[in-house]
């Protein structure tokens, strides 16, 4: 049975979550079909000067390729490009709240950037489902935050859930209800609610394990649908320890992955390989420029 004062402290916990800065809410709300959308970024980033010097060491950085020194942020945001840079924003911005310690935290970090990389990727990659990459990559950043709120307040309970033996994602939620009273996805959604995130991307948050659920509407149904892909496809990172799947032979990807996969986003696993490697690739990268190794 799951301590009734654990949900107390939970609930606590959320009401004194530190609010994001509101840059990134202004970033979030901003029309990335916009000719003006990277006056718009260029803008709200020069107005907070610890992302402006992240996104100029990130394009400085030897994985930017750059050979000479990048010294404007227009430049740097050229460099870097806009959405690149939105989303550096928003990861640093969370960081800020989500300070990972150990090896064991960064670990859930590092599924949460490659589940955002596989997201924005696969939206790019299958335009019919009508997903906007940055979104996308926003809804997969922030899908498991509510297991952040977890290792922030309950560090021994997430420790048990991690440790009770589940091996998918339906074992997960159901650990996490045996041992705290509410799954992390509960947790994430009010979250993000509390940071004033689109109500679109809260959704997902919400039901990025159930896409079933989201179907009463199609726009969030399609970005949850797309999150519970990349999430599926990454999901072995997010258990402590675990190898990713790129190394799996095709009967495995084929069992784990491709059998699942929505008719909106086939795929052979010649595709899921390379979508694997291109994703923890620029998942490592963003890990760098978010300085957590």
């Amino acid at each position: 049975m799951p301590d009734p004062l654990l949900r107390r402290r939970l609930d606590q916990h959320l009401e004194q979550l530190p609010l994001l800065p509101s840059v990134v809410t202004a970033l979030m709300s901003l029309d990335r079909r916009s000719d003006e959308y990277f006056e718009q970024v260029l803008k709200l980033v020069e107005s907070e000067p610890n992302f402006s010097a992240r996104i100029l060491s990130a394009a400085n950085s030897a994985a930017s390729g750059s050979r000479m020194p990048i010294t404007t942020l227009r430049a740097a945001i050229s460099r870097t490009g806009s959405h690149q840079a939105s989303g550096l924003v928003l990861g640093l911005a969370v960081t800020r709240v989500f300070v990972p310690k150990d090896a064991w935290e960064k670990s859930l970090w590092r599924h949460a950037i490659q589940v955002a990389t596989a997201s924005r990727e696969l939206a790019r990659r299958s335009p019919e489902i009508r997903v906007d990459p940055d979104e996308a990559y926003a809804a997969g950043l922030l899908h498991d935050v509510g297991r952040f709120v977890l290792f922030q307040e309950a560090p021994e309970e997430l420790r048990r859930v991690d440790e009770s033996g589940w091996d998918s994602p339906d074992g997960l939620l159901a650990a996490e209800r045996a041992i705290c009273g509410l799954t992390h996805a509960e947790l994430g959604a009010t979250a993000c609610s509390k940071w004033a995130i689109p109500e679109l991307i809260t959704l997902s948050v919400l039901h990025h394990h159930a896409p079933e659920l989201a179907e009463l509407d199609l726009e969030v149904a399609r970005l949850v649908a797309l999150v519970h892909v990349a999430d599926m496809v990454m999901f072995p990172s997010a258990m402590p320890g675990s190898p990713s799947l790129d190394q799996a032979d095709d009967e495995t990807l084929r069992i784990r992955v491709l059998e699942k996969l929505p008719s909106s986003l086939r795929m052979d696993t010649v595709g899921l390989r390379d979508l694997l490697r291109s994703s923890s690739a620029e998942a490592e990268e963003m890990f760098a420029s978010l300085k957590l190794h």
